[in-house]
């Protein structure tokens, strides 16, 4: 594909999306790990409805890792434990009180 029929592609797709497409292949990592990619992050994140602006302090895939995946940050078990905004950190119930 090209860079430019990417990019549009790109545009359509949310960033859980783009995380899975990223843990797909070293190619996809690497286009999309790219400071350059994150006009494409942005984008993504703008096509869900109300999720608001990535903190200036986290990047764009590292937000998304945190809002979408719903993985405990310590043991890597499913949770649906919420975000622990105050530490960017999602915790498993056993995890956050051992924490």
């Amino acid at each position: 594909l090209t860079t430019s029929v990417m990019s549009q592609i790109l545009t359509h797709l949310d960033p859980r999306d783009l995380l899975n497409l990223a843990r797909t292949s070293r190619d996809f990592r690497d286009l999309l790990m790219r400071r350059s990619s994150a006009l494409s992050w942005k984008i993504a994140r703008q096509n869900v409805e109300g999720l608001p602006a990535c903190p200036p302090f986290l990047s764009e895939p590292a937000y998304a890792n945190l809002v979408f995946f719903k993985y405990c940050h310590n043991c890597l078990k499913p949770t649906q434990s919420a975000v622990l905004w105050e530490f960017l950190v999602r915790y498993c119930t056993s995890c956050k009180n051992s924490q």
